[in-house]
């Protein structure tokens, strides 16, 4: 996977070359091909797969008197446009509304050094994350947090972000689990003229459909058409990964050739995310592989996706790992639907949330939704939380309502982009990245662009997304989606009447043990834990390196086990407490993945 490495020192001293050497032997620990500049008081390094990456991505440059590293690419009409963002980057001076405009994912480095400048850039929606250490004498930034642990005086974990991840098995805002390392956000400009680090946000995405007419769903099928199309112009190795849902089959529809863009989709055998994906791979000719599930393959790869994500997510979101040598095996770049059922499909949008006038009040409200009171309590006894601090639910809640913006559901729903989706979901697109590169057309800026101006009670159960399908892909709409078993040309209604069907019967068979519609089912994670990886976990959670590191009660984590072994779903919690003592033994042991 590319990415890049600077360290700049506050009084004018070279950087420290032991430590540079630890940390950009980290940068290559995969493998690749490492580029560095050392020159005054800054330290700059870039990297690099052989194959498999953006041509300009983990490379150095120079722009307008400046050195550049660069990470991603950025594309327009007339195909890669990284170049040009390169230079914009490093214009001077920096141009806000130019840097909004560049498409793509990015993440860059400017250093000048008569007189001294250090620029960190994150793109619109950050895509690629941006570690952050702000040292008494140094500061150090990366796209990969292991490279900044060498420069840390002392590796430790940080207990409000442990405590934040064992709830909801995210992190938010600018939280990592290493104390003193943030993570920048998205359209950001960090700056260093010698006297300290400065950020600001140069581009936020600011929904409100009371700011101008709305967008219409033509509008919305033309720009991810073009979107799709200038991402597949400058993608020859091009894939997807397929699942049964909406946001994969209408990129694979909207590409000018399907047939020569490769599918891949895995499961639970017959699930309806094979059935349905199999079933559309046919229609458009697109050369598809399936595969099943191998609970074994996952275990000796958990510590390279603890790597990879920087531990923000549990091993409850890492089912891209084995399969990416599959990947990189077909492509160079897959198209990924990142989260198109969300800013599209308004998957978050429930009816007392668009109602609700005060935004504090809409975050507590969506906190309960995620977390269940019942987990709150076992976390809280869990970590022993003291009371007198914020608990986890009230910097959730602040954080959404701290967020400029229209109505407060459109506030909630830029926060949980910028958060849960760029935080959370976007790990499966790091995983990718250990293999193959990946562009989301659902983040083009002129889709996003139009999509802020649409109105949140026309995306409700995803109405306006099946208006955008039955125009802009009448291929993707005429096959069974899976979430419903009813395909999206027979329109709205038909489909939310299906979705309250199967509500209806797996609410009145619950008392049962019944499940209905197993089909669904596309992994079976809590079986697993008690199954094939029960010993593997229990050689993880249960050690004394872990319960004696401080950060759990030893007696809680035995009972939760042991309630989980017994049937009680504690998968997210468990999940994310093989990810933390992985996270540690990396980050703090500095163990090899």
């Amino acid at each position: 996977m590319a990415g890049w490495l600077v360290v700049w020192t506050r009084a004018g001293a070279r950087p420290d070359a032991a430590r540079w050497a630890r940390s950009t032997r980290a940068a290559v620990r995969y493998g690749g091909t490492l580029r560095e500049e050392q020159q005054g008081r800054s330290a700059l390094a870039a990297w690099r797969r052989d194959g498999g990456e953006f041509p300009a991505s983990g490379t150095l440059a120079s722009a307008a008197g400046a050195r550049v590293a660069w990470i991603g690419q950025c594309v327009d009409d007339g195909g890669d446009a990284s170049a040009d963002a390169i230079a914009v980057a490093a214009a001077e001076p920096f141009d806000a509304d130019r840097a909004a405009r560049l498409n793509g994912p990015f993440a860059a480095v400017v250093l000048r050094d008569q007189p001294f400048e250090a620029r960190v850039l994150t793109d619109r929606h950050r895509h690629y994350p941006v570690y952050l250490y702000r040292g008494p004498e140094l500061t150090v930034a990366s796209t990969e947090l292991r490279c900044l642990v060498p420069w840390l005086e002392r590796a430790e974990l940080e207990p409000d972000a442990v405590d934040m991840l064992l709830r909801c098995g995210e992190l938010i805002d600018r939280q990592t689990l290493l104390r003193g390392v943030e993570m920048l956000p998205p359209g950001t400009l960090l700056r260093d003229a010698g006297q300290g680090s400065e950020d600001r946000r140069y581009w936020s995405m600011r929904s409100d459909a009371a700011a101008g007419p709305p967008s219409t769903p033509e509008q919305l099928a033309a720009a991810l058409r073009r979107g799709v199309r200038r991402l597949e112009a400058v993608s020859p190795r091009l894939g997807i990964t397929l699942s049964g849902g909406l946001d994969s089959r209408i990129i694979l529809d909207l590409a000018a050739h399907p047939e020569r863009v490769p599918s891949f989709t895995w499961g639970l055998p017959g699930c309806r995310d094979i059935v349905c994906a199999t079933r559309y791979a046919t229609l458009v000719g697109s050369p598809h592989t399936v595969r099943t599930w191998e609970p074994e393959a996952f275990v000796p790869l958990w510590s390279r996706g603890v790597d990879l994500t920087g531990g923000a997510c549990g091993i409850d979101s890492m089912f891209m790992l084995p399969f990416v040598p599959l990947l990189a095996s077909a492509c160079d770049v897959v198209f990924n639907g990142l989260a198109g059922d969300v800013v599209l499909g308004g998957n978050w949008v429930q009816r007392a949330w668009l109602a609700e006038s005060d935004a504090g009040r809409l975050g507590r409200q969506v906190w309960r939704w995620r977390v269940p009171e019942a987990q709150d309590r076992l976390v809280d006894r869990m970590t022993a939380r003291a009371t007198a601090l914020p608990s986890a639910g009230e910097r959730w809640a602040a954080s959404i309502a701290a967020r400029a913006g229209g109505r407060p559901v459109e506030r909630l729903n830029d926060w949980l982009v910028e958060n849960r989706i760029f935080r959370t979901t976007n790990c499966g697109t790091m995983l990718l990245r250990g293999g193959v590169e990946s562009h989301a057309p659902f983040f083009d800026n002129d889709f996003v662009d139009l999509l802020v101006r649409v109105d949140h009670d026309r995306k409700f159960k995803h109405r306006l997304y099946l208006e955008v399908m039955n125009r802009a892909a009448p291929r993707a709409a005429s096959v069974a989606w899976q979430r419903t078993n009813v395909s999206p040309a027979r329109g709205y209604h038909a489909n939310l009447a299906a979705m309250a069907f199967q509500r209806a019967a797996a609410t009145a068979c619950k008392p049962f043990g019944v499940t209905p519609f197993a089909d669904l089912q596309v992994a079976d994670l809590p079986g697993w834990l008690r199954g094939p990886w029960r010993k593997p976990v229990e050689g993880l959670i249960l050690d004394q390196r872990f319960l004696q590191r401080g950060l759990v009660d030893a007696d809680v984590v035995r009972e939760t086990w042991q309630a989980h072994a017994g049937g009680v779903d504690h998968s997210r919690q468990i999940s994310v407490l093989v990810a933390l003592e992985l996270f540690a033994r990396l980050m703090l042991d500095e163990a090899p993945a």
